[in-house]
């Protein structure tokens, strides 16, 4: 299969590998250079923009940032693309903007599926995210093969139309937004009345911080929030989104204004720096 792979950070530097891995033809095309190389060295061929990328793809692949990154870069994939060739977004984007690009590349021929990953680094590198499918059933029909190189087959989720996958992901970024400043105010709240931070942590890991703590206690431990796996700019931005998909969620709303205050000392740094952030400098 011939397949056009957008957007090279962390996550989509591994699940291009896999592409490779499976041996299928892959092009990639990262906004800032220098990401390709060791894709390249296994066989890919790195283009020079995102229209050559795609001009002989049957799936295109999209991991940006965020959908101000999908819609300045979309409408040079539609207007290149082979029609008929489907597009699989990645990008967590909301699910308004998922109807927005899926007709966009319907103008041009072109299908169009929400597929957000949920999980990190780790799992990527491993093949088993999990994938939340927004679009037609013959549509993620002609995604899964690919999906299943990132992603666990029993994590790979069709879980309705265009949309759908993308506002699940809100919802799940969400809720790790809130429990990350939620944990942080908890450590502000034993540091005041004295208690001894490492027998906190010991005892909130019992509680429902337990799935938290287990990955990130040590960067907790030790104030370094460098070795990112998922960033607070990236944390940042979903809060953003899914205020904005709703409205009214006052205690997110909080969370998000946290987290963009804290993007002032820990920007690049993994999003655990949220709790750090509130436990010992908000």
């Amino acid at each position: 299969m011939r397949v056009a792979f957008l957007g090279l950070g962390r996550m989509g530097t591994l699940m291009a590998g896999h592409v490779l891995s499976a041996g299928h033809d892959l092009v990639v095309w990262n906004r800032t250079p220098g990401r390709a190389s060791e894709l390249v060295a296994r066989g890919a061929h790195e283009a020079e923009d995102p229209a050559e990328a795609v001009r002989d793809a049957e799936r295109v692949v999209l991991m940006l940032f965020g959908p101000d990154s999908v819609r300045d870069v979309l409408p040079k994939v539609a207007g290149a693309a082979p029609a008929g060739a489907l597009v699989i977004d990645g990008t967590t984007i909301g699910p308004e903007a998922a109807q927005e690009f899926a007709a966009l590349v319907a103008n041009s021929g072109l299908r169009y599926v929400d597929a957000p990953v949920a999980g990190s680094t780790g799992p990527a590198a491993e093949g088993t995210l999990g994938v939340l499918v927004g679009g037609s059933q013959q549509d993620y029909d002609d995604a899964v093969s690919l999906l299943h190189l990132w992603g666990a087959p029993e994590k790979v989720r069709h879980v309705g139309p265009v949309g759908a996958g993308s506002a699940l992901k809100l919802c799940v970024n969400q809720g790790l937004g809130v429990m990350a400043a939620g944990l942080g105010e908890s450590l502000r709240l034993g540091r005041e009345l004295g208690l001894d931070r490492s027998a906190l942590l010991d005892v909130l890991s019992m509680t429902a911080y337990g799935w938290y703590l287990a990955q990130k206690r040590p960067m907790l431990d030790s104030g370094d929030f460098s070795a990112t796996t998922f960033s607070l700019d990236l944390m940042a931005k979903d809060l953003d989104l899914a205020v904005s998909a709703a409205g009214e969620l006052p205690v997110t709303a909080a969370c998000l204004a946290a987290a963009q205050a804290a993007l002032g000392s820990h920007a690049g740094e993994d999003y655990a720096a949220l709790s750090g952030f509130l436990a010992d400098e908000g």
